[in-house]
């Protein structure tokens, strides 16, 4: 007798795939990954973009060294002698590669004249932007010279001695008609910042940019130390936006990451050229 095969047609067929629980562990387990990948590619960003802001001062540092070789002085911070108030950040552009820009700048006429500098100011110098700032107009500069500091170890504005000129990239007027030179620079050039990072300042509209404050091509962009930390909002210049801490250039050419942590005597000391300190961070 025969025995009985059922067509295949017959057959139940078998089911294959995931399962919902099964789909929702591994959406879960990518999720894990994910979180845990992407704190891991921000800090690669980051640490991406400090090194290019960490090169952009170490280019304004040889800049500054190459015009103070060929002056015997390094540039007014803020030239205000003459009433035009140029920025040292414009002398330098032709020691920075740019001379197409330099070139076209009437040092003889006010920084913002109509006539031709308001629209070479407009220009944006790559060297000159942080790439971790977060806002973008016409001439940003985000790097801005120190003036030096106006405060005492107490945080007090000293009410004796010359603090308007205590740094290296000062304000000339008719009180200093002269720049800085590196003689003056007696608590050592290592030890000494000449520019720090000053991220996105104040820009509401084109009057206040006007002002200066965060424009390469006016001497505004130079700041005093005027808070005993960094990054304080408050206070105007010594900010950014990297984690913890901002980029400073010293003037024998090297550029140190500055803690939000630094006591407020040592940034004293390294905004001053004469103080007769030495204090500084490792470099």
């Amino acid at each position: 007798m025969a025995r009985y095969s059922p067509s295949l047609k017959h057959r139940i067929p078998e089911h294959s795939g995931f399962t919902i629980i099964e789909l929702l562990a591994v959406l879960a387990i990518i999720g894990t990954l994910i979180g845990l990948l992407l704190p891991a590619v921000q800090r690669a960003r980051e640490s991406g973009r400090q090194a290019q802001c960490s090169n952009n001062q170490k280019n304004i540092g040889l800049a500054l060294t190459n015009y103070q070789q060929a002056k015997r002085l390094f540039p007014a911070g803020n030239e205000q002698v003459t009433g035009r108030f140029h920025a040292w950040s414009s002398y330098i552009l032709p020691f920075l590669e740019r001379s197409d820009v330099a070139g076209r700048i009437d040092f003889m006429k006010p920084w913002d004249d109509p006539g031709g500098n308001a629209a070479i100011a407009d220009i944006n110098i790559p060297a000159y932007a942080c790439p971790s700032g977060m806002k973008m107009f016409p001439g940003k500069q985000d790097y801005g010279g120190v003036l030096g500091a106006w405060i005492d170890g107490d945080g007090n504005v000293p009410t004796t001695g010359d603090y308007q000129h205590s740094g290296v990239l000062y304000a000339t007027d008719q009180t200093v008609s002269r720049p800085a030179s590196p003689a003056a620079i007696v608590d050592g050039l290592s030890n000494t910042l000449l520019v720090a990072e000053a991220s996105d300042r104040e820009h509401i509209g084109d009057e206040t940019r006007r002002a200066g404050d965060s424009c390469w091509a006016c001497g505004s962009n130079c700041f005093p130390l005027s808070a005993r930390a960094i990054n304080v909002p408050e206070f105007d210049g010594f900010q950014s936006k990297h984690p913890n801490g901002l980029f400073g250039l010293f003037a024998d050419g090297h550029v140190a990451f500055l803690h939000d942590r630094t006591d407020g005597r040592v940034l004293i000391a390294m905004c001053t050229k004469s103080g007769g300190e030495t204090d500084s961070p490792g470099q």
